[in-house]
């Protein structure tokens, strides 16, 4: 009876993997503890089992707690994950980047000032956002439960929203600025764009997209 009930509990829960596995350990081991109290009193083992399952409730009604646990482990996940990526990528901007990317050929475009430009008031908004993500989605736990929906779908759009934007405009940047350089040059360029660029943000996005699909 406990194994069917916390298998049935574990199909209806969507969040991260190991925060699922702690809560369905969890609840698995208070299930067994209640059973046990139960059989030691006189009670045939099945018949403790599935008093314990009673007493513990039904998946619909102890579901909604565990899901809104989850989406907000999710959510932080999503903000923390979206923090550090634009903190690497400022940090790889900086040092790794001026060193392999293509020789601009003169000044720049006011097209391609203007988009970098874009960028950076994007990054330190995106910036700003994640914090405030972080602090919804980890001291507002217990303060925002009643809003948990509107949090986690919040911090998901946010973090989609952000990559898209960001990747969307870095290439635009990068097609629009006038460079004089080889094709060596050229070659060397793109897989470190790839790198701090496309794969980081695409991790925010899959991210973010998790998010939407664990609020409750």
């Amino acid at each position: 009876m406990i194994d069917t009930y916390i298998d049935e509990l574990r199909r209806g829960l969507r969040g991260p993997r190991r925060v699922k596995a702690d809560l369905l350990a969890e609840a698995r081991d208070a299930l067994l503890d209640t059973a046990e109290a139960y059989e030691h009193g006189g009670l045939p083992r099945r018949v403790a089992e599935i008093r314990a399952v009673r007493e513990f409730g039904t998946v619909a009604e102890i579901g909604p707690a565990y899901q809104a646990e989850l989406a907000f482990a999710q959510g932080r996940r999503t903000a923390l994950c979206l923090f550090f990526v634009l903190i690497g990528q400022a940090a790889a901007w900086q040092t790794a980047w001026p060193a392999v990317r293509p020789t601009p050929a003169g000044d720049p475009t006011p097209a391609s000032a203007t988009l970098s430009g874009a960028v950076g008031w994007l990054a330190g908004a995106a910036l700003v956002g994640s914090l405030i993500a972080i602090l919804a989605c980890g001291i507002g736990v217990r303060r925002l439960n009643g809003a948990c929906r509107a949090v986690i779908r919040a911090t998901g759009a946010f973090a989609l929203l952000v990559a898209g934007s960001l990747t969307a405009l870095s290439v635009a940047v990068a097609l629009v600025a006038p460079r004089a350089g080889s094709l060596l040059r050229l070659s060397v360029g793109l897989p470190w764009a790839v790198a701090f660029l496309l794969v980081p943000m695409a991790s925010v996005a899959v991210s973010g997209r998790r998010c939407l699909v664990a609020a409750p």
